[in-house]
């Protein structure tokens, strides 16, 4: 089986799929402006698989590797 290759842009509906959200949570966050980045041309809203990355990365927590063993 051939590997699944991404677009660039991806619809709302794809992005929310992409980050395993509900459609109405990706809009959600458009509205308050809390999402990843997007941009709309000719009335089409979409989204940069690389900006859905970044939005990622910034809410990703590290765990700490100096926590004491007990």
């Amino acid at each position: 089986m051939p590997p699944v290759v991404l677009p660039a842009y991806l619809s709302e509906k794809e992005a929310a799929a992409y980050l395993s959200v509900s459609l109405s949570t990706v809009r959600r966050w458009r509205r308050a402006k809390a999402g990843p980045d997007y941009f709309c041309f000719g009335g089409v809203l979409r989204y940069g698989r690389l900006d859905l990355d970044r939005f990622v990365e910034r809410f990703t927590i590290t765990a700490a590797t100096s926590l004491p063993m007990a």
